[in-house]
C-alpha cells in the first residue's frame, strides 16, 4: 500500500482547477483586498479629522490621527499618545509676588535721600485701580487738590540711583503729596515731607535716611501737644497749622483768644531722627497773602 503524498495531491488539485477555469488575472483577490484596505484607511482618516474638529485641539493631542502607509493596501493602526502638560505663562514679572497688587505712581520727586550725591526717585504708590477710579492719568499727574484719594495700600518708595529700593508701607490712609525734600538736620541727606489732607484737616509726616533705610521721624517727647497728633504734625484751621516753607518746617497756633492775626511759631529740626520744636522769641503775624507767619 502506497502512502499518499500531501504535496503531490495539492499540485494535482491545482492542475485540475486550471484545466476547468479560464485564465485571467492571477491576483484578483489580492487586488480587491488592497482596495478595501485603502477605503478603510481613508474612512479612518476622515473620521479622525471630524473628531478632532468636533472636540477641539485637546483631542488631537490625545488621539493620534491614523495616516496611510507608504505601502499600498495597508493602513497603520491608530496610536495613543499622552497629552502634553501645558507650561503656565506667568502673569507678573519674576521679581513680583503673585499677591502683590499692581501699583501706580500718585506723586513723585527726585532728591538725594541717601547722601551719595545722586538724585533718588521718591514716589507715592497706590493700587493702579485706585488711580483709575480717581481719574489720575498714566503720566502720574495728581488729581486736583480738592480731591482726596484713600486706599488700603499706600506706600512711600525710594529707588536709589546706586541700585536698590527702600519702601515704607503707610497702610490705609489718604494718599499724600510730597511737599518737599529739605535737609532738616544738615547731614547732607534729603528728608521727605509728606502732606495728608482731607477736608478741613490734615497732617504732615517726615521721613529720613537712617542706617541704610528710610524711617519716619516723629516729634520728640515733650513737643507742644497742640502741634502733634499720634506722631504727626497736626493741621486744623483755628487749632494748629504746619507747612514747609523756604526749606524750613514750621508750625503755629493762635496767640490770642478770640483768634487774631497774631500767632505763636515753632521751627522744627531733626536730631537723631526725632523732630525737635523751637519756639520763636516773638509773636508773628499771619500773612493772608503768603499763607504763612511773618514778622509783624
Amino acid at each position: 500500500m502506497n502512502t499518499p503524498d500531501p504535496m503531490f495531491e495539492a499540485l494535482d488539485r491545482l492542475a485540475r482547477a486550471a484545466d476547468s477555469r479560464p485564465a485571467g488575472d492571477p491576483m484578483p483577490g489580492i487586488v480587491r483586498k488592497a482596495r478595501a484596505n485603502r477605503r478603510r484607511a481613508n474612512a479612518l482618516v476622515a473620521g479622525g479629522l471630524v473628531a478632532v474638529a468636533a472636540a477641539g485641539f485637546g483631542l488631537s493631542s490625545v488621539v493620534g490621527v491614523p495616516q496611510l502607509s507608504r505601502e499600498p493596501g495597508y493602513a497603520e493602526t491608530p496610536t495613543m499618545s499622552p497629552s502634553p502638560i501645558p507650561t503656565p505663562t506667568p502673569s507678573r514679572s519674576p521679581s513680583s509676588s503673585p499677591d502683590e497688587p499692581d501699583l501706580g505712581e500718585y506723586d513723585g520727586a527726585d532728591a538725594d535721600v541717601d547722601g551719595d550725591g545722586a538724585a533718588d526717585a521718591t514716589r507715592i504708590l497706590v493700587p493702579a485701580h485706585i488711580l483709575a477710579l480717581a481719574g489720575v492719568p498714566e503720566d502720574g499727574v495728581r488729581v486736583p487738590e480738592d480731591v482726596s484719594v484713600t486706599s488700603d495700600d499706600v506706600r512711600l518708595q525710594v529707588e536709589f540711583a546706586a541700585g536698590g529700593t527702600a519702601e515704607v508701607r503707610l497702610g490705609r490712609t489718604l494718599a499724600p503729596t510730597i511737599v518737599g525734600t529739605p535737609d532738616l538736620d544738615g547731614n547732607g541727606t534729603a528728608d521727605v515731607v509728606l502732606a495728608f489732607s482731607g477736608g478741613d484737616s490734615g497732617w504732615l509726616k517726615i521721613f529720613t535716611w537712617d542706617d541704610g533705610t528710610v524711617v519716619q521721624a516723629e516729634p520728640a517727647d515733650g513737643s507742644p501737644p497742640e502741634l502733634v497728633n499720634e506722631g504727626d504734625l497736626f493741621i486744623a484751621p483755628g487749632v494748629a497749622s504746619s507747612i514747609l516753607a523756604d526749606g524750613e518746617l514750621i508750625s503755629w497756633v493762635d496767640a490770642t483768644d478770640p483768634p487774631s492775626d497774631e500767632v505763636r511759631v515753632w521751627t522744627w529740626r531733626l536730631e537723631q531722627n526725632r523732630l525737635v520744636a523751637t519756639e520763636a522769641d516773638e509773636v508773628q503775624c499771619f500773612s493772608r497773602e503768603d499763607q504763612r507767619p511773618r514778622p509783624c
